[in-house]
């Protein structure tokens, strides 16, 4: 398999890193997608963001011949503790050893704000050595970047050695349902610089998240696709997680057993690692 493939953390939500790091070990991961988003994992807050905990993680991931390049932690880039924020999450990611933090970038009740900072968001990225990847959102309210034609206006704006673009497939099912998340995945394809497969469901009450290769949307085509073009991704597979009719977020309330979640890891991986065989 291609080494620009990750697996994120959100998989595990409601372990511990001393079991999640193994468990991917098991699974064959060796490129860790750390994710600290908020609603989205177990609480967590910024001040969690210190040195002694990021060499924990370095020496743990080193144990298992692991590495992380890419750290998700969300936040509105648009907030007045926005700078803060993100100064914490550069500082924790470059100490992991990641080259880029993905994030959200701004409500559109926001964007003003938001395109008032970039400059000194932009100098928190160079001084980290790390680029922000602004992500399209999933949860139905209206963002600077909602879908791939936000896209080329967006970084129009914005310091292209600073800031790039992570394109979220799954999210697009939930936060833009009028459009076609496979054309619009094609169209963000040679202008994002890393993507999320985030394969899921419609139900009856919104949406389920699933395995690779299991999802409405054909993330088969579009991970296909990716390889074709060497573009690195992440498998984000946040099992635990839900949305609501509303578009908003909610997890079940216990982790599920370690053993299911390796074996979804597991299948995920071996769907992708036949679909690679094939390029």
């Amino acid at each position: 398999m291609t080494c620009h493939v990750s697996v994120s953390t959100a998989a595990y939500d409601g372990y511990g890193f001393d079991k999640i790091l193994p468990s991917l070990a098991r699974c064959g991961v060796r490129h860790v997608e750390f994710a600290f988003i908020d609603g989205y994992v177990e609480a967590f807050t910024d001040s969690d963001f210190t040195d002694d905990f990021a060499s924990e993680l370095k020496r743990q991931m080193q144990r298992y011949g692991q590495e992380c390049r890419y750290f998700s932690g969300h936040i509105d880039l648009g907030g007045e503790d926005a700078t803060a924020r993100l100064e914490a999450r550069c500082r924790f990611a470059a100490a992991l050893g990641a080259s880029f933090v993905i994030t959200n970038a701004a409500t559109l009740d926001r964007a003003d704000a938001f395109f008032r900072q970039a400059g000194s968001l932009a100098a928190i990225a160079r001084q980290y050595g790390v680029r922000i990847l602004l992500e399209n959102p999933g949860n139905g309210v209206p963002n600077v970047l909602d879908h791939a034609g936000d896209v080329p206006g967006l970084l129009e704006r914005l310091d292209s050695d600073a800031f790039g673009i992570n394109y979220d497939v799954g999210n697009l099912l939930s936060h833009c349902p009028e459009r076609d998340p496979g054309s619009d995945a094609l169209e963000a394809m040679s202008i994002a610089d890393h993507f999320h497969l985030k394969p899921c469901v419609r139900t009856a009450d919104g949406i389920d998240f699933v395995a690779f290769g299991q999802g409405d949307v054909d993330d088969t085509e579009v991970a296909r696709e990716l390889l074709r073009q060497d573009k690195p991704f992440s498998l984000e597979l946040p099992f635990r997680l839900h949305r609501d009719a509303n578009a908003q977020p909610w997890r079940d309330e216990q982790p599920l057993p370690l053993e299911l979640i390796e074996l979804r890891v597991t299948r995920s991986l071996e769907e992708l690692a036949l679909l690679t065989e094939n390029i």
